[in-house]
């Protein structure tokens, strides 16, 4: 009987911690931040294992922390991460492999 009380609530947590993985889409083109930035490179890389925006949500704030990146916009429908890089600053691929990793994703090749 006393299972049947905890049933409801565990249903509740489970819903609404849940639907944090199934966002509403946002506009899944990077196109709008890359004009913007015209005078900063841009690189593209691969990413595997990102199944859903959340997942994607996490690896563009651990990309952010770097500080040699100005913009982090990842993809997961594309499986695609795009880094803008500071003017002037000298960004190593290892670290981005190295925040993709922190992810629990898997990095592919840098695509540009």
């Amino acid at each position: 009987m006393m299972r049947y009380v905890f049933l409801p609530l565990i249903l509740f947590v489970l819903l609404f911690f849940g639907i944090g993985c199934d966002t509403p889409d946002k506009d899944l083109a990077v196109e709008p931040i890359v004009e913007s930035m015209v005078e900063s490179e841009v690189r593209v890389y691969e990413v595997f294992g990102m199944d859903c925006p959340g997942c994607h949500g996490g690896l563009e704030k651990l990309v952010k922390k770097i500080p040699d990146v100005q913009q982090a916009e990842a993809n997961w429908v594309k499986k695609q991460l795009v880094v803008v890089v500071q003017p002037g600053a000298e960004l190593n691929d290892e670290d981005i492999h190295d925040a993709i990793q922190r992810a629990n994703l898997t990095p592919g090749k840098r695509i540009k």
